[in-house]
């Protein structure tokens, strides 16, 4: 039987960064680590809401990215 141990995990919030002279989206990306394996994705939401205000571009896309060891 195969087993996990947790090792890092990190929120990505991809931003609206207006248009390129050519009329192509751009976008800023922005990660935050140090985000632990039992964080719910009701809790995310409220802090990537929370980290977005600070900010004055509008958020197109949040990602929980995590990281583990698969062993046997």
């Amino acid at each position: 039987m195969a087993n996990s141990n947790f090792k890092k995990a990190s929120i990505r919030l991809t931003f609206d960064n207006g248009f390129d002279a050519l009329g192509k989206p751009r976008k800023k990306v922005k990660a935050y680590h140090n985000v632990t394996d039992t964080a719910a994705a009701t809790e995310i939401f409220k802090t990537a809401r929370v980290l977005t205000e600070f900010g004055m571009k509008p958020l197109m896309d949040l990602e929980k990215q995590s990281n583990q060891s698969i062993f046997a």
